[in-house]
């Protein structure tokens, strides 16, 4: 008979307390989930609520009475829709007179900070309203938000600009102070104030290249959640332009290192703030046509990497031609500006495996795989080509032509590529097709032979 000991120290009990464990929370989950919502769904009411109390209050001139207890509490965070309820001195002092009343002593105050937090918009007069009267009310804050608070005086202006300033300066204090308190990381998670500071951290490290940067980058990035800054608190505009400095701020960061981990690690952080842009451009649209090219040029080797190594596991072509096709259009990647992945369903199942976006591609075999590249000369003249596997054909557009395929594409048929393509060329014979499209690349670009140099 195995004694207590035993059974404690014993290799299965752990797992099976586990198992147990995670099977209730499961259930807990999905029982709250349908008698409350999903964690989305409470959110969209929140904000529901606070809308139309915003709209109840603009509607009857600010009168407090006209609403319940639930609805007075969410006029907390109405005061920051103006242009909804542009509320006046008096609202202001109206409720708060309600709050101090209503609420138990050190609740108004820290209720009051946290939607200052999640609100934070220095143009807005609700902020300047409720920083003012925390001014003298600080002390009241308890706990570990409290010590949070008053240590980096978030009820003056500049405290956000304060602490962004000194995570440039390599202080990381502000983000380890967070560590140290859950409510604090709670109040500050995807808050309009952690916009503001990653607004000042971001334009106080626009000349660094050091690797510190990158960390202070990241961390604030965890702070802002997964959710990041489309479903961030906070003006939508103040968040957009924030977002876009900072993704531009890392891609000068590595342009400057010109290191290849330099360049990965700006590419990751910029997926994690706008996407990978040969999925789609849509969070693209606003960044920098500069900023948007130099990330397109970085993604070009990656993507024509894993077009040959999608060929290589697909055993499609004979490894020496294969190889001669991958020496010759590595020779003109300094000269390529964009790169999108191509597939047919086989191709497209083993991109999926490489985690690699992948176009859909309509054609008569199932494995066929490539790239649509764009080549730009000195000049800037562009040509456009498609290279396909399986002794597939590629093909060229010279600038200007009429249906040309669009890096914006998401499918592609082969049979129309084929048709409107400007030039078709093979890769036979094997001893002269490298000539072929050198002398069609430097005709219609500029570019010299880059398989001589």
């Amino acid at each position: 008979m195995p004694t207590p000991v035993e059974l404690s120290s014993g290799p299965r009990l752990p797992s099976l307390l586990g198992s147990v464990l995670t099977s209730r929370l499961t259930r807990l989950a999905s029982e709250l989930e349908s008698r409350h919502g999903a964690a989305g769904d409470a959110a969209s009411r929140k904000e529901a609520m606070i809308v139309r109390v915003a709209r109840k209050l603009a509607e009857s001139g600010g009168d407090l009475s006209q609403l319940d207890r639930r609805e007075k509490r969410a006029t907390l965070d109405a005061f920051w829709r103006q242009e909804l309820w542009p509320a006046q001195a008096g609202d202001f002092d109206n409720w708060l007179r309600w709050a101090e009343t209503e609420w138990r002593p050190r609740i108004a105050e820290t209720r009051i900070c946290s939607a200052l937090l999640r609100n934070f918009d220095l143009q807005n007069p609700a902020t300047d309203h409720f920083a003012l009267w925390l001014t003298t009310r600080q002390n009241q804050l308890w706990g570990r938000f409290g010590d949070f608070a008053r240590r980096w005086r978030l009820a003056e202006g500049d405290a956000a600009e304060n602490a962004g300033r000194k995570l440039a300066a390599d202080d990381m204090s502000f983000v380890r102070d967070i560590a140290k308190s859950v409510q604090t990381k709670v109040a500050l998670h995807g808050s309009g104030f952690l916009i503001a500071v990653i607004a000042a951290y971001t334009c106080h490290s626009a000349q660094r290249t050091d690797a510190q940067a990158w960390v202070g980058a990241e961390d604030l990035l965890d702070l802002l959640g997964p959710r990041g800054f489309a479903r961030a608190c906070g003006p939508q505009a103040t968040r957009m332009v924030t977002r876009n400095a900072l993704v531009c701020a890392l891609v000068e960061w590595a342009a400057r290192l010109a290191t290849a981990p330099a360049i990965a690690r700006a590419l990751d952080l910029c997926f994690r703030l706008a996407g990978d842009p040969r999925l789609t451009m849509e969070e693209w649209r606003d960044i920098p046509e500069d900023c948007v090219a130099q990330v397109e040029k970085w993604l070009v080797e990656r993507t024509v990497t894993a077009a040959f190594q999608i060929v290589e596991e697909l055993k499609t072509d004979d490894p020496s031609a294969l190889q001669k096709r991958k020496d010759f259009w590595f020779a003109y990647l300094p000269y390529a500006t964009r790169a999108r992945l191509i597939g047919a369903p086989k191709a497209h199942r083993v991109a999926a495996r490489l985690g690699e976006p992948c176009g859909a591609l309509k054609t008569y075999l199932s494995d066929h795989c490539g790239f649509l590249l764009e080549l730009q000369g000195q000049t800037g003249r562009r040509l456009r080509v498609i290279e396909l596997n399986n002794l597939a054909q590629t093909m060229f557009w010279p600038e200007g032509r009429p249906n040309a395929p669009d890096f914006v594409q998401t499918a592609h048929d082969g049979s129309v590529l084929r048709a409107n393509c400007g030039q078709l060329f093979s890769h036979l014979p094997a001893d002269t097709w490298t000539s072929n499209f050198a002398e069609l690349i430097e005709m219609q670009t500029g570019i010299d032979d880059c398989t001589q140099i």
